[in-house]
């Protein structure tokens, strides 16, 4: 029963090694020629062999580096000095419209020492903002003040020459006026007036020294001399109240020696009458006393004529004219002097005002300080502590508790909706990179995944770091940008680009490693049955496994990828020594056969 039972499965089990048996001899015959042909063979053939074929090539440079964000924002500490960590959001997170939105706080810094500050520089404020009202109130009052005194001194200037006008006349007052040169007098006047310098200070500068000039080097204003007897003369005074006056003594003299003459006339009517005794000695002796008395006030009058003409009015003219130009300098040093004090004051107000904005920065440059103590989300992307890679070689650690510095930084949020690939290109390709041109890039940790780019900017200068690493090698580092969005995708992934910088359309290429440098010349080794066939040949353009072949080659011809062994090689003798790097020389792969090849090209 076993037996029957097992007889299908043994059958099943034949049938299938059968079929593996048939499988595997075709490709173990392949094998075996492949082995007879290559490796019985070996004097004929030494290497694999690649079939020159012809068709488009792509001349790309393929260099490693890194994915980071194209753009990231860096939040630093803002606060002076140094400040602790209340609280951060945790590393990695990633930050979303919907907490940029809602003000999501990312770090909390430690505020206290700032706010007591900001209550100490309260008072000062509000004593800044009491003293600047009371400058403001001040100076308005100094303002209105001048103009009360500019205005009473005006007044008293406009009084007295009216004083002056009315006595004189206001054609002759004009005249006397027009002759002086006021405008000089009352600055002589005015700079007789010595200001005294500051205690400690003299007029040389020196302590000690007289504060004071003499009293004879001090400017004095000249005295007015006019001659004002030339105008006692009522055809000249105009009508004003000296010559009211003058013409009234006049008056009064010409009625006294009216009178006298009728005296006189009537003094002599009574003498004739009274020498023929027609009257008594009493009569003419009244008559004789009233003509006395009529002369006596001729007299009278003609000296209060001069008096007046020699005295009274040159003195009444003379202080008219002082009261006015004394007037006129009244007003000048009122002005002057409400200059002086509304320069005081709008130097306080100005003072009060810069301690005010001073003050006013002060609490203004707290609040900011305790503002920035604050920190919240304004861009969406991923939370990454301190500055990215510098954080690992850095002493200082990003973590709650910690101690940070002005301008440390915090923070990176990368944007990771934009991705770019940070590669570092060698010197002898930097010149064929251009930007925009397209590339390929693949990631480590997704090998099976090609996205697309192009390059977008190329630094200027070699890289600083690894210039400090290895000055003997110059790169520059290079930002490929990263079409379309990938959520696997995060910074610091290492990266691979190939840039393409020349596609040609159809040329002859071959391997590398098919082409062997020896004696200044490029040749090739063709496989053919009677052995290799060395054949010189012209070389284009490469990437970093093909090479163009302009002649000596045709498509379909195989060639050696690794150069046969020459005899003196083998032999190790003189003659081998003498073949030169070509004979000693193994082709390189890769990256060091292309910049073999380059720099001997």
């Amino acid at each position: 029963m076993n037996s029957e039972k097992n007889a299908p499965n043994n059958r099943r089990r034949r049938t299938g090694w059968r079929f593996l048996a048939k499988a595997l001899a075709l490709p173990l015959a392949l094998l075996l020629g492949y082995w007879y042909f290559f490796t019985g063979h070996e004097d004929q053939f030494s290497g694999t062999t690649f079939t020159v074929k012809r068709g488009p090539m792509e001349i790309t440079v393929l260099e490693g580096g890194s994915i980071e964000a194209l753009e990231s924002q860096e939040i630093k500490s803002e606060v002076q000095g140094e400040t602790k960590i209340l609280s951060i959001v945790e590393e990695g997170y990633i930050v979303t419209q919907a907490d940029i939105d809602s003000g999501k706080v990312l770090v909390s810094l430690d505020s206290k020492d700032l706010e007591d500050k900001l209550t100490e520089k309260e008072l000062d404020y509000q004593n800044a903002n009491s003293a600047l009202t009371e400058a403001r109130a001040n100076y308005d009052i100094q303002v209105n003040q001048n103009a009360s005194d500019i205005r009473s001194a005006s007044l008293l200037a406009k009084f007295a020459r009216m004083d002056f006008e009315r006595f004189m006349g206001e054609e002759v007052a004009g005249e006397i006026l027009k002759g002086i040169n006021l405008e000089e007098l009352i600055t002589l006047e005015l700079t007789s007036e010595e200001e005294v310098p500051p205690e400690g200070e003299s007029e040389g500068g020196l302590e000690g020294e007289s504060t004071s000039k003499p009293a004879e080097v001090i400017a004095t204003p000249p005295m007015v001399e006019i001659d004002f007897s030339k105008y006692a003369d009522p055809e000249r005074l105009g009508d004003g109240e000296a010559r009211q006056k003058l013409r009234k003594l006049e008056d009064d003299l010409m009625l006294a020696q009216r009178d006298v003459g009728l005296s006189q006339t009537d003094f002599e009517g009574t003498q004739r009458l009274y020498d023929r005794e027609f009257v008594t000695k009493n009569q003419l002796d009244n008559d004789e006393m009233g003509l006395k008395r009529k002369q006596i006030i001729t007299d009278s009058s003609v000296t209060a004529k001069e008096l007046f003409i020699k005295y009274e009015f040159p003195k009444t003219a003379e202080k008219y004219l002082s009261d006015y130009i004394e007037a006129l300098q009244k007003l000048a040093r009122a002005k002057r002097l409400a200059d002086a004090k509304l320069a005081d004051a709008h130097a306080k107000l100005k003072s009060a005002e810069e301690r005010f904005r001073l003050q006013s920065r002060k609490r203004d440059e707290l609040k900011d300080q305790i503002e920035k103590c604050t920190i919240k989300a304004e861009k969406p992307g991923m939370v990454v502590y301190g500055g990215g890679e510098e954080r690992y070689w850095r002493e200082e650690r990003i973590e709650e508790g910690a101690m940070i510095r002005e301008r440390q930084i915090i923070l990176t949020i990368p944007d990771l909706r934009q991705m770019v690939a940070n590669v570092k290109v060698h010197e002898s390709y930097v010149k064929r990179v251009e930007k925009g041109q397209k590339a390929r890039i693949r990631v480590d940790a997704y090998p099976n995944v090609l996205m697309d780019g192009e390059v977008q900017k190329i630094a200027l200068l070699p890289d600083a770091q690894n210039r400090w690493m290895n000055p003997d090698i110059k790169v520059y580092e290079t930002k490929v940008l990263i079409h379309g969005t990938y959520d696997w995708l995060k910074p610091g992934m290492n990266a691979e680009s190939e840039i393409i910088v020349e596609e040609l359309a159809d040329v002859v290429q071959v391997p590398l490693q098919a082409i062997v440098p020896e004696k200044g010349e490029r040749v090739c080794y063709v496989a053919k049955m009677g052995g290799p066939e060395r054949r010189v040949v012209e070389t284009g353009d490469f990437n970093d496994s093909m090479i163009e072949i302009k002649k000596g080659l045709s498509a379909g011809e195989d060639v050696l990828l690794r150069a046969p062994q020459q005899p003196e090689e083998e032999q190790g003798g003189e003659e081998g020594e003498k073949g030169g790097e070509s004979g000693k020389e193994k082709p390189a792969k890769g990256k060091k056969k292309a910049t073999q090849v380059k720099e001997e090209g």
